[in-house]
């Protein structure tokens, strides 16, 4: 997009994704100013589309990031010296990506939309129709009934997958947990302005915080304190991102 308004955003979303794929029932997305807009979020309202935003400074929240990491390795494949032409082969690196089988579901991402695996030259038809791939009549199972066998066999890859994950991930961490009122310390994520002369490399790294609620199980909503200057901003943020300190 060359623009990356709440309008344009909006029209892309009805025009190539809900009216190919269909409406859905939620979607997910960072806290740009684009996404916060009220003529974003009046667009999803009128379609009963429910939306929720990722906490702030956690890209590993958001799907779309480990997507676009693999889209950055891919591109980075085909650069040479020259970089003005780095986006010459999004398409087919968008097409590899959804049509390699994924370490998770065990399948590529394409088959597990549509039950099939994608064609990539028409010379796959012959080969497919000799071995009656293309001939649903000479299946036990119906359409709808492959699907639900399918989706069944992601879920349970997914699970095992993410219990893979926690194990390794529990290996290393401790548990977390802050209580209303405690007194923490989190990241500084404030950046440069020329216009305020202030310059982000000389600003403290942590900023001293009050923990003001708790939304859900890993995140807090927290309360900047500027003892020098009295002020006050709320910030929401994961517990990666804070550091405890004793009252």
């Amino acid at each position: 997009m060359k623009k990356f308004t709440a309008q344009v955003i909006g029209k892309f979303l009805l025009s190539d994704i809900f009216h190919v794929y269909g409406v859905p029932e939620v979607i997910v997305s960072d806290n740009g100013s684009q996404f916060r807009s009220n003529d974003f979020n009046a667009f999803l309202t009128k379609l009963g589309i429910q939306h929720t935003y990722t906490a702030l400074y956690s890209p590993q929240a958001n799907a779309s990031e480990r997507v676009n990491r693999s889209m950055i390795a891919g591109i980075r494949a085909f650069l040479k010296k020259d970089h003005k032409m780095w986006d010459e082969h999004l398409s087919s690196i968008s097409c590899a990506l959804r049509n390699s089988v994924h370490h998770t579901i065990k399948c590529s991402p394409y088959f597990a939309t549509f039950g099939f695996d994608m064609v990539t030259h028409g010379d796959s038809y012959r080969l497919l129709r000799n071995v009656h791939m293309l001939d649903e009549s000479h299946s036990t199972l119906k359409r709808e009934d492959q699907l639900a066998l399918l989706r069944k066999d992601l879920r349970e890859n997914i699970a095992k997958a993410h219990a893979t994950n926690r194990d390794r991930y529990n290996l290393r961490t401790r548990p977390v947990s802050y209580s209303v009122g405690q007194t923490v310390f989190r990241r500084n994520f404030s950046q440069s302005s020329a216009e305020k002369q202030y310059s982000a490399k000389f600003a403290p790294v942590f900023v001293k915080a009050v923990v003001k609620s708790k939304l859900g199980t890993n995140y807090y909503v927290l309360q900047d304190v500027d003892v020098a200057t009295a002020v006050v901003t709320t910030t929401t943020l994961p517990p990666n991102l804070v550091g405890l300190r004793k009252k």
